[in-house]
């Protein structure tokens, strides 16, 4: 006679037999729709760049068509909601670097570690979290110049930059700090509208990406005030690191990630990652990547679950010491 204790392993084992074949076949038939990839920021940033440089190798690789859709505001939570509502079949996809998320829940933007409520599914590439940028006939030249303008200003020097809270908004507090100065931070729902904002004047310089800030260089609308990056960049050659100026907090290398629902099945999942993988082989997004200084480096799940350990364990204390959550 069959024990209880066997008959339950082998009912456990037929489920999970059941569940693997489901997914399988999730996989298998996947895609069956055009796929959306949700970028939680408004068009014309380097999150969207991204986005839109694989948007045509990545549906190459799928064999489907993928969407890009611009869902910005409330700090990537429009963006991030929208993921978590979707079924978890692989048809939408989130782009959103880790250290981003991470950095607004431990700001207080998100109640919940969210990103545990996600599949990751594989990072696209690297780069410098931020810059500080200002105009070419702002009335300063170089970090010290500016630092000096806000001794004499005081209360009148703004910085723009994405979303309130944040690893960004975090870099313009820090380095205000070790200046002993005080800045007003102005949030915008991306790097394009802070863009539009700096060279319209509303600010005199902001913080943002390379991929944001080299165009404008380039065409000697602006001018580089510093990078948060280990080594200054090859494509400008004379911006000084933070550290160099005496800034010493560490700021993490950043890349673009992209993310399914919570619950994907594994089979869908490494489906969907290998052809992020297979994607960046392209010689165009290669192109564009390089010309946006973005490093296209693929990065797997595995060794971007390592880094989120890492990130709650160094740089959360720090957002959390500048971004108090306020009591309920």
């Amino acid at each position: 006679m069959m024990s209880n204790r066997i008959r339950v392993t082998l009912s456990t084992l037929s489920f999970l037999a059941a569940l693997l074949n489901w997914g399988q076949a999730r996989a298998n038939d996947f895609p069956s729709k055009p796929i959306r990839v949700i970028v939680p920021f408004a068009a014309g940033g380097a999150n969207d760049l991204i986005a839109r440089a694989l948007q045509r190798p990545l549906g190459k690789a799928l064999g489907g068509t993928v969407v890009v859709e611009n869902r910005a505001g409330g700090s990537t939570k429009i963006g991030t909601q929208a993921l978590l509502r979707a079924e978890p079949d692989g048809h939408t996809l989130l782009l959103l670097g880790h250290v981003a998320l991470m950095s607004y829940y431990y700001s207080g933007t998100y109640d919940s570690k969210v990103w545990n409520e996600m599949t990751v599914l594989g990072q696209t590439g690297q780069m410098a979290w931020g810059m500080l940028e200002a105009r070419a006939d702002a009335p300063f030249q170089t970090w010290q110049e500016l630092i000096a303008f806000a001794k004499k200003n005081p209360g009148k020097l703004s910085a723009g930059g994405p979303a309130l809270g944040g690893m960004m908004n975090l870099i313009v507090i820090e380095s205000a700090a070790s200046a002993g100065v005080d800045i007003t931070y102005i949030p915008y729902a991306g790097g394009g509208p802070s863009g539009a904002a700096l060279l319209g004047g509303h600010v005199q310089y902001r913080v943002a990406q390379p991929p944001e800030v080299y165009p404008n260089v380039k065409a000697g609308l602006t001018r580089g005030l510093a990078v948060a990056f280990p080594t200054r960049l090859p494509e400008m050659p004379d911006v000084p690191t933070l550290k160099e100026l005496g800034i010493k907090e560490d700021v993490p290398v950043f890349g673009f990630d992209f993310w399914g629902p919570g619950q994907m099945p594994a089979a869908l999942a490494q489906k969907i990652s290998k052809a992020i993988e297979e994607a960046m082989k392209d010689p165009e997004y290669i192109e564009i990547a390089k010309r946006l200084t973005y490093q296209p480096i693929f990065t797997g799940p595995e060794a971007l679950k390592v880094s989120i350990q890492n990130f709650e364990s160094n740089v959360g204390p720090r957002l959390e010491k500048a971004f108090p959550r306020k009591p309920n």
